[in-house]
């Protein structure tokens, strides 16, 4: 017996026989659990996702069966919820919709699919509006709705306090990489817990641009499935339901004294110039981060990409920047220093003028864009990838490669001068960065998103972090 999934109009395809239950794809599906009372009749939940000239649409579904091959129970069956998804006075759980992640659709997605499938959706009105900062509360979960780039790291702040120690949080995160740094550096203390399981718990809903933490983390999840990959957002929908809890490795940059935050503001015209959106905040002497702390070419792209005007754009919006930039091949002039956790073991890159300088934790900046083939999930490791001063034609041959499953690690090449260079790339605990730049333009730093610009002969130091300050949940394969 089966039902056609509810909801489902005019879905007329013909997936391949063994890969479907009845009109659903598997890779469309989010988990199958059991109805209750009944041994062999089973819920499918599944998601399809329209793309096209429109704004992307999401339609989750439901369907029940009693054919199920034993091949897509293995793989998508579930025994309830798991605990950290269950409500109790000692756990809360938070579904956190960042509005400004992305191209703007985590709102959406949420109201459509995620509030339909967390316990207590029936809580919930189809169009949540909040306007301020604010958390409902109809158990069991909550709903934090962003109304400000503050909001994620006020968010975090709360439920970090003191006197919530005895309650333990998982946080549903709609999100892209900005919302993750947001509650890291949002957390007030990791010293009122007595153990790692005592962590703030994040679960990651793709939903920005790059969303390079969570490709990362799922770079290997589904490699021995016999079934076609899903998208991005099922397989974090998947995880939600049937992931495990690790610790999230991290890093902390300290900056020297005159540095601060920069960030662009709507404009009050039809311009886009920089003079006219640009905005600062205040002086900064250090963030935490879990992706990538860089300078040079991928920071510049990532500040000179972020208007409101290009963001619009969405991912499309760094090719259009990288064009401009490529055709100017700025040489940074910075000190690059490489040392052990304790600052012992000094070395010092043996050029002062760079093109790329980047320090990361993570294996992907984007889903087929590896920049870090050695990393692997969850393994705690900062390394560093480095190149000097090249032509706008070699930058882009580099990172072409990056995207050819990070084939650009290794790549070599004769100067003009008849000098051997290539691509840099080292394990390390700490990396020093100090810029030379008289030009406030060229000494911009990205960490995990958000740009600081550094004083003239400013720096900063990265180094990880023993000590985690927050769990993840990740594909069940990583943690057994």
């Amino acid at each position: 017996m089966s039902t056609k999934p509810s909801d489902i109009s005019g879905d007329t395809s013909q997936p391949d026989v063994g890969n479907t239950i009845g009109s659903v794809k598997a890779e469309e599906i989010i988990f199958i659990s059991r109805q209750p009372g009944a041994s062999n009749l089973y819920d499918i939940f599944s998601l399809k996702e329209e793309t096209g000239d429109q704004e992307p649409t999401f339609r989750l579904f439901q369907s029940s069966d009693a054919g199920i091959p034993q091949p897509l129970l293995d793989e998508f069956l579930i025994e309830g919820l798991p605990d950290y998804l269950k409500s109790s006075p000692s756990r809360r759980i938070h579904a956190v919709v960042s509005t400004g992640s992305g191209t703007g659709l985590a709102l959406n997605f949420y109201n459509e699919v995620v509030r339909r499938l967390l316990p207590g959706r029936e809580a919930y009105p189809s169009d949540p509006t909040i306007n301020s900062v604010e958390i409902s509360k109809p158990n069991p979960h909550d709903l934090v709705v962003t109304q400000s780039a503050h909001s994620v790291r006020e968010f975090a702040r709360e439920i970090s306090r003191a006197d919530e120690d005895a309650v333990q949080h998982t946080v549903v995160l709609l999100s892209g990489d900005g919302g993750v740094i947001e509650m890291l550096n949002g957390q007030v203390s990791v010293e009122g817990h007595d153990s790692e399981e005592r962590l703030p718990l994040i679960v990651i809903l793709p939903l920005g641009t790059g969303n390079a933490l969570f490709h990362s983390l799922h770079k290997s999840a589904g490699a021995t499935s016999r079934f076609p990959a899903p998208s991005s957002l099922v397989q974090g929908l998947r995880t939600l339901f049937n992931g495990r809890a690790a610790a999230l490795p991290s890093f902390k940059v300290e900056f020297s004294p005159g540095s601060r935050i920069i960030t662009y503001k709507s404009p009050d015209s039809s311009s886009d110039s920089v003079e006219e959106v640009e905005g600062h905040a205040d002086a900064v002497s250090h963030l935490y981060g879990a992706i990538v702390a860089s300078y040079g070419f991928h920071s510049q792209l990532v500040w000179e990409s972020d208007t409101p005007e290009y963001r619009k754009h969405g991912s499309k919006r760094f090719g259009m920047v990288a064009q401009q930039l490529l055709k100017e091949s700025h040489a940074y002039n910075a000190i690059v220093e490489l040392s052990g956790k304790d600052g012992s073991n000094v070395q010092k890159l043996d050029r002062d003028r760079h093109a790329y300088i980047l320090a990361t934790m993570v294996s992907n900046l984007e889903k087929t864009f590896t920049i870090s083939p050695a990393s692997k999930p969850l393994d705690r490791k900062l390394r560093l990838v480095h190149f000097g001063a090249v032509s706008g034609e070699k930058t882009m041959e580099i990172m072409t490669q990056a995207y050819n499953d990070g084939k650009h690690i290794g790549m070599k090449w004769t100067t003009e001068d008849g000098k051997e260079e290539g691509v840099g790339y080292d394990d390390t605990s700490v990396v020093k960065i100090t810029t030379l730049e008289e030009d406030a333009r060229w000494r911009k730093v990205c960490i995990d998103g958000t740009i600081v610009e550094l004083p003239q002969g400013g720096s900063i130091t990265i180094r990880t972090e023993d000590r985690p300050r927050f769990r993840v949940v990740v594909d069940k394969s990583l943690v057994r």
